[in-house]
């Protein structure tokens, strides 16, 4: 468990084992960062269904990320569930972690430590 904002995360898990819940909600794209078990998020989204063929792998941004990470096991999946929110739910709270510092100091919010 994580936290991004004011929100708790279930994760990060590695992306190529990870297993998506079937509820909506928001996903953070992570790589690992300069210390152990930091986590800096490159990317959050937000999904009718976090379990959609495709949410990470098919995204126009996965080769970037691939860039940043090195590998598939380098690269890592938090989720919020929002079970029962409606689309403009989710586009609220996905705006909210879009206006996050992207800071890299162990303080910042655009990152998280276990």
């Amino acid at each position: 468990m994580i936290t991004l904002g004011a929100r708790a995360f279930c994760g990060p898990f590695i992306s190529r084992l990870w297993s998506p819940p079937r509820a909506a909600g928001l996903y953070a794209v992570m790589v690992p960062g300069w210390r152990l078990l930091m986590f800096h998020a490159v990317h959050f989204g937000h999904a009718g269904d976090l379990s959609a063929p495709g949410l990470v792998k098919d995204h126009p941004k996965y080769g970037y990320w691939m860039t940043l990470a090195g590998s598939e096991w380098n690269l890592y999946v938090a989720t919020c569930e929002m079970v029962h929110s409606t689309e403009t739910e989710r586009a609220a709270a996905y705006q909210q972690l879009l206006t996050l510092p992207t800071t890299t100091t162990t303080k910042g919010q655009a990152h998280a430590q276990l």
